[in-house]
């Protein structure tokens, strides 16, 4: 992940989530093998505040222990890219664990008060593999 050291220090110790959005709308180039415009990607980088709730599998067959509901708010930047949408995934870091993170957009914020404090974030973590 290449959020800066420096604002990583900055808001310490709350800023535990890098996450890393791949979106599209770079400029177009052309694929010299098939000779179409391919759409261009940019990766967009966010540092947060979340808080991850345990899984609650109670040892049902076919219910995933390595999924965590993550709520919390963004800290750098203060608000997602409008490319992000509902669903989007990140890699992600949370709490030094390396893992994928699904964007689930927050619908019951209310909008006057969303101009004036930190954009609220929250998904599911999937922890893939172990501390990074």
């Amino acid at each position: 992940m290449a959020v800066s050291e420096v604002t990583i220090a900055n808001y310490a110790p709350w800023g535990n989530a890098q996450l890393a959005f791949e979106v599209g709308g770079g400029p177009l180039t052309t694929d010299s093998v098939i000779v179409n415009a391919v759409q261009t990607t940019e990766t967009v980088e966010y540092l947060a505040a979340l808080n991850l709730e345990s899984p609650s599998w109670d040892g049902q067959p076919g219910v995933d222990s390595s999924t965590y509901r993550c709520t919390g708010r963004l800290l750098s930047p203060d608000r997602l890219d409008p490319r992000i949408t509902n669903g989007s995934q990140a890699e992600a870091t949370i709490n030094g664990y390396r893992g994928r993170f699904e964007l689930v957009f927050d619908l019951t914020m209310d909008r006057a008060a969303y101009r004036d404090i930190r954009q609220s974030i929250q998904g599911t973590f999937r922890v893939i593999g172990g501390p990074g």
